[in-house]
Formats: structure tokens, C-alpha cells, sequence
């Protein structure tokens, strides 16, 4: 047996990592192991995961020691124990991210208020340790595990959050693959209950409805293509991919969702269908389609009728939360609530009416998708002949102290609620507008003249919903380690400090983000604003007025949501479209990736791009491009990707990239041979920001690269300059 003997300035005592005690060499300790008996190891002297587990099994077989021992060896060397990773703590693991686990090969085993215990097959990696602080906020103590048996550790680790995923992927295939085919009287494949009561059809909408409640989706959007749909949900917001949906699944699935909505016998379809999620919960699922030439479009929204939004627990901020309490205490005027689609207005909406029900309430809605305790919310129902405005004149009668009148769309139930204001009641009414004095804009063009409207109105809120960072795994912002990235860019244009960064974790689902608060624009109608609104002014005359009474924009309330660390600027600029442009040069933006398995087409688009002034870094293929992507080591300004390309293809890899939290804002152009105009939208709608057609004119690929990077906020200017 050859004895494991290594430098012993290499093997300092390194339990808590502390770099400044460890001393430093010039070749990794799994090299001069090798080295020491007789044997050649090209190792780099920081090499990943993958590196050490291909030298590994080789440097046990030249020490001529089973592994086991081989282990033990190196822990006593490193003065650290051996972990047994057949014992990890669940809540442990969910401390580090999966993507970071098998990047650097470590699995958190327990956890301390201070110290997190990971296993590891290189406790000398650095990186590894920075984000072990980063993501746990505790100290790694390290344990020493071979590379293979922690491989299999972390697929296990890892593997429930997968779950839900992978039985979808293996329930679609099952029903995909299904050779059941139905001949009716009125011809072949027509689906009937045989096919929607099909045991796998079942658990797959089963399975679909009940994922999508437990991350917390407001909306399901099942999408038909011409070979192949998809699944999404909305969460918090945001689409989110989930799995793939061949066409003959997307018919059963969608055959048997409208069972569940409209076939169940005693169900009124616009109380949606019921979700179970347990014994004592229930959402309610409200589906509408649309057909299209490839399929049904399917959307459902889920709604907890449990769920009573309340002021408090809305979260606005300090300043517009006092405004708002304001506003709603006072027993007169209209108040006027804008925003566009999934904005937050209708659980406002709901909010205030819960907040005046020591008062009599009366709401006037198309659909209630909320019940409010001691509100009486009344159905509009068209079929009675009366339209909206006279139907809410007829609930007057009641007298009631506030009246919701609903969606204002039309001069009459504009005229009625101003009306109603002006007799001592209040009255809750929205608009779509963008803004707060868009709100009043649009009551004007619909013929209500300014100075009457400043008698009646008493306030504007505007809203718009950001993402807000999620608690478990937000790390504090780096000046140093974060300089490079869109995040500081940002802050640094738009002259905010952030406090923490998105990172992503089992908590948020990858995402770096949990729920959504909301950026209010409160706009009060003060004598000041009356006297303005009196001269018929336009918009940036009101906008100036608002602000000089004490209106904060959306900019301003979002930013400091930033400094507050609520939220990122990466993400109000996602909401708002705050896209500060900045100059930087070619070289000061970062290096532009090409992908693709056309050596020449590589050559000829790099060529173009050095000419340019960028830093160009080639990839063969779309896995290599993935691979370098997820490793985080290049600041990528640009990825200019092949669509057909071995082992990943251009769909696949630009899936992976929009579905990262770090590089779903990474500006990617799509090159392509192929003349199909289908693919052009279709890459358009996965993410692409541009399409390009081969073979390429290069007045064309540099215009477009300026133009999609100028759509990011940087403005190219001249290399050098």
C-alpha cells in the first residue's frame, strides 16, 4: 500500500475554510497526490466538479487503496470528517440551490443558526465556499465524500422538488402515445367520454390543476402548436414554462378540462368548476377558450375563495398606505382606481370594500370572484335587457353609503358615479390607464368636462404589481462581486443603492422572487389640484401639479422599494420599462457568445463582431453554449445562437436561458438557415429578441445587434471611445 503523503503546507487545517490560513500551491492536491506516486494528472490547478470526478477513481488506482481508505486519507490530511450522505436533512438541502449543488459537487447535510455542514469532494474550492456564505448565510464546516457517492446523493437530494415535473412529463407520454381512437356515426377520432374518463387523461388535469395550485399559479394557460403545445402558469406574474404538450394530449386534456368546467351536472359555469387541494381546501377554476388553427387555447384562472385581500395585508408602503387610509375614511367623492390586466386593482377593489363594512356597501361586478363579508354584491346580468349604467341607477334606489360601480366604460356610469358622489356617498369605480393622471385623461375624453370632475373626484390610485424578493435565499448586494451585472448598470443610471440581489432557491421555485407587492401612484384631488384641474390643463401640466402636491410616481415609489431591499431594479424595469440608456463601448459591454455547429458560419459572424470591437467567446453546440451560460464565469452581454445544432438545439437552449433567473433579461438573436416563416415566430414567441436568416449581410448583423442591445439600454458607441 503506497501511503498518502502530500505537502504539508497544502494540508493546513481548513474545517472552517478560512483562505487567509491556508497556504497556498501551485497545483491542485489531487495533482500532487498523483504526482507523489508516480503518476501524470492533468488537473488544472482550480478544476469544477466534473474534473474531480473524472481524476478521482484514477488517483485511488495508482495509490493502490480501495476508495473507502483513499477517503479517510484525504479527510485526516484536511483534518476534516467523513460525511455520510445517506443522512441529510431536507430543510438543509433547501439552503443551497439545486444549480449550485451539482456545480461545484456539495450537498448541505445539517444546519445551525451559524454554520451549515457541507459534503464535498474539494474542500480547497474557493468558489465554492463564497457561495456557500452567499446562499445559507451560515459557515460551511466541510466533510469529505467521494465524488460518485455525493453525485447519487444530490440526484437523490434533490429529486422531490423535481417531482411534480417529471410525473407531468411521464403522464404526457402516456397520454400522447395512447392508440385509443373512437369510430362514431359521424366519423373517425372524434374524442368522446371514452377518451376525457381515460384513467391517464384524468391524472394528468388532475395533476396539472393541483401543481399549479401548490405553486401558487394564478392562471393556467394550456397553448396548442402545430407538432407541439405547452403548459405555463402564471406565477406571481410571470409565465412560466412547465412542460411540453404534443398534439394529440393538448385534445384530450383539453376535452377533459371542459368536462370539469362545463359537462358536471349542476354547475353554473361562471362560478367555475371546484379544485381540490385537501380535506378542507378548495379553489375554483374559471376556464375560458378560444379555438386557433392548431387547437383550443385554454386559460384558467384559479381563485381561493377563501382568500379575503385586506389594506393591510396588501403591503403598499409607509406614505401610500397613509394616503390610501385617507382616502377611503372620507364618506364622499369617487375614487378612481386605474391599471391595466393583473395589476392588482380588483383585489383593491376588494380590499377597500372590506374596509368600509362598518357602512353599508353595495358592488355592482360582471362576475364576483371574491365574496366580501358584509358587502352585497350584486351580478350584472346583460339578459335582463337593462345595460350597466341603468342597472347600477336601479341599485341606488337601496341607498346605500358606497356603492362599487364597477368598470367605467361609458358616459353614462361615468355620469351616474360623479353623480352619486356629489349626494354624499362614496363610490369605488376603475379604468384601465396606464397612470394615475390617465385615469382623470380618460374621464375627460369620455365628455366629462375637467372643472366638474374636480368636484366629485376625490382620488386616483394607480397600481402596478413587482415582484418582491424572496426571503429565503435574497442575498445583500455586492458592489464589488455585482459590479458587472445588469443590476448595478441599472441602480447605477438610475441612482439607486440596491440592498439585496435575486438568487433562487426550492422556496421560490428557482425564481428569486415569492409573491408580488404592489407600486401605487395616489393622486388626492386637493384644492390645489382642483384649481388646476379648473384651467383644463393636459397631461404633463397635471403630472407636474401631482407631483408638487406630494404624488410620488412609479418610478420614484419603486426605487425606494429597491433601496428598501423589497425588490431588484432588474424587476421594476421589467414591470415599468425603465430602460436607461447608457454608452459603452463595444468592449466595456461584455462579451457577445456565438453558438454554432457551422465552423465557417462561427468565422463569419465572429469576424463581423471583432470588427465591431466586441469580445467574441465561440461555442461548437448548444450544450457547450448552456455549459458556459450557467457557469457564470462570463458577463455575456449578447448570445447569437444557431437554430439547428447538435445535442441541444436553439429552441432548447433559448428555453434554458429565459427560463434562468440570471439570464432571462440576456438579449439572444437566432440565426437560421431555414426559410420557414413559422420559425421565426416561433422563436420569437420562446424569447428571442431577434431573427436573423443565413446566409448574413454584415450591415444587417450589425444593425441588429445595435438595435436589440439598445432595447437592453446600452448604446454601442465606437471601440476606444
Amino acid at each position: 500500500m503506497v501511503p498518502l503523503r502530500c505537502k504539508a503546507a497544502l494540508f493546513q487545517r481548513s474545517l472552517d475554510f478560512n483562505a487567509s490560513h491556508m497556504a497556498e500551491d501551485q497545483n491542485h492536491w489531487l495533482r500532487n497526490v498523483a504526482s507523489h506516486v508516480g503518476m501524470q494528472l492533468d488537473v488544472p490547478r482550480h478544476p469544477d466538479i466534473s474534473a474531480i470526478r473524472a481524476a478521482w477513481p484514477e488517483v485511488v488506482k495508482a495509490c493502490n487503496i480501495d476508495d473507502d481508505r483513499f477517503l479517510q486519507k484525504v479527510a485526516g490530511h484536511f483534518r476534516i470528517g467523513v460525511a455520510d450522505v445517506n443522512a441529510y436533512d431536507p430543510q438543509s438541502v433547501k439552503l443551497i440551490p439545486e444549480s449550485v449543488a451539482r456545480r461545484y459537487g456539495i450537498l448541505a447535510l445539517s444546519a445551525t443558526a451559524t454554520s451549515v455542514v457541507i459534503a464535498t469532494s474539494d474542500p480547497t474550492n474557493r468558489s465554492a465556499h463564497k457561495e456557500i456564505v452567499s446562499h445559507a448565510s451560515r459557515q460551511p464546516v466541510f466533510m469529505m465524500v467521494s465524488p460518485t457517492a455525493l453525485a447519487e446523493a444530490v440526484e437523490r437530494a434533490y429529486a422531490p422538488a423535481r417531482a411534480p415535473r417529471n410525473a407531468l412529463q411521464t403522464l404526457v407520454a402516456r397520454v400522447a402515445q395512447s392508440d385509443l381512437q373512437v369510430v362514431t356515426s359521424q366519423g373517425e377520432g372524434l374524442l368522446t367520454s371514452l377518451e376525457f374518463e381515460d384513467p391517464a387523461v384524468i391524472k394528468l388535469a388532475d395533476l396539472i390543476l393541483l401543481q399549479a395550485i401548490r405553486y401558487r399559479a394564478t392562471e393556467i394557460h394550456i397553448e396548442p402548436g402545430p407538432t407541439q403545445g405547452r403548459v405555463r402558469y402564471r406565477v406571481d406574474g410571470v409565465l412560466q414554462h412547465v412542460v411540453d404538450l404534443p398534439a394529440s394530449a393538448h385534445a384530450r386534456l383539453v376535452a377533459r378540462l371542459r368536462h370539469l368546467a362545463f359537462g358536471q351536472p349542476g354547475f353554473d359555469p361562471d362560478d367555475g368548476f371546484p379544485v381540490n387541494v385537501g380535506a378542507d381546501q378548495e379553489h375554483r377554476g374559471h376556464l375560458l377558450t378560444n379555438p386557433t388553427p392548431d387547437g383550443e387555447l385554454v386559460w384558467i384562472r384559479l381563485v381561493d375563495p377563501d382568500y379575503i385581500p385586506s389594506i393591510e395585508n396588501l403591503n403598499f408602503g409607509l406614505m401610500e398606505a397613509d394616503k390610501i387610509e385617507s382616502v377611503l375614511n372620507k364618506d364622499d367623492g369617487v375614487v378612481l382606481v386605474t391599471g391595466p390586466a393583473r395589476s392588482g386593482t380588483s383585489s383593491f377593489i376588494y380590499a377597500a370594500m372590506g374596509a368600509l363594512t362598518h357602512k353599508s356597501v353595495l358592488s355592482l361586478e360582471g362576475r364576483p370572484e371574491t365574496i366580501v363579508p358584509g358587502v352585497t354584491q350584486v351580478k350584472f346580468d346583460p339578459l335582463t335587457g337593462r345595460s350597466f349604467a341603468e342597472t347600477l341607477q336601479g341599485l341606488l334606489d337601496q341607498n346605500p353609503d358606497v356603492i362599487h360601480a364597477g368598470e367605467i366604460r361609458d358616459l353614462p356610469t361615468a355620469r351616474i358615479a360623479l353623480r352619486t358622489a356629489i349626494t354624499g356617498r362614496k363610490v369605488l369605480a376603475t379604468v384601465h390607464t396606464s397612470d394615475a393622471v390617465s385615469g382623470i385623461r380618460r374621464l375627460i375624453d369620455m365628455g366629462l368636462a375637467a372643472g366638474r370632475l374636480g368636484e366629485s373626484l376625490h382620488a386616483v390610485i394607480s397600481l402596478r404589481l413587482v415582484r418582491s424578493l424572496c426571503s429565503s435565499c435574497a442575498r445583500p448586494f455586492d458592489k464589488e462581486r455585482d459590479e458587472k451585472s445588469r443590476e448595478a448598470k441599472l441602480a447605477s443610471v438610475l441612482g439607486v443603492r440596491p440592498m439585496k440581489r435575486a438568487v433562487g432557491c426550492t422556496t421560490c421555485a428557482g425564481t428569486g422572487y415569492l409573491n408580488q407587492i404592489p407600486l401605487p401612484e395616489v393622486l388626492v384631488i386637493t384644492p390645489e389640484m382642483r384649481a388646476v384641474l379648473g384651467k383644463s390643463p393636459n397631461d404633463a401640466q397635471l403630472l407636474r401639479a401631482a407631483q408638487a402636491d406630494g404624488m410620488r410616481t412609479f418610478a420614484e415609489v419603486a426605487l425606494d422599494r429597491v433601496a428598501r431591499g423589497h425588490t431588484t431594479v432588474e424587476e421594476i424595469e421589467r414591470v415599468l420599462g425603465i430602460v436607461p440608456t447608457r454608452n459603452e463601448t463595444p468592449e466595456e459591454v461584455g462579451p457577445v457568445l456565438v453558438a454554432d455547429d457551422e465552423p465557417q458560419d462561427r468565422l463569419t459572424v465572429t469576424t463581423l463582431l471583432e470588427e465591431m470591437g466586441f469580445e467574441v467567446i465561440e461555442a461548437p453546440d448548444g450544450h457547450t453554449a448552456q455549459k458556459m451560460i450557467e457557469a457564470g464565469d462570463e458577463n455575456f452581454s449578447l448570445v447569437i445562437m444557431d437554430l439547428l445544432m447538435p445535442n441541444m438545439d436553439g429552441y432548447e437552449l433559448l428555453r434554458s436561458v429565459r427560463q434562468s433567473l440570471s439570464t432571462q433579461s440576456l438579449p439572444v438573436i437566432v440565426l437560421t438557415g431555414s426559410a420557414n416563416p413559422r420559425d421565426e415566430l416561433e422563436v420569437l414567441e420562446a424569447g428571442a429578441d431577434d431573427f436573423l436568416l443565413k446566409p448574413l449581410l454584415a450591415d444587417r448583423l450589425e444593425a441588429r445587434v445595435r438595435a436589440v442591445l439598445r432595447r437592453a439600454g446600452v448604446q454601442i458607441g465606437s471601440p476606444g471611445v
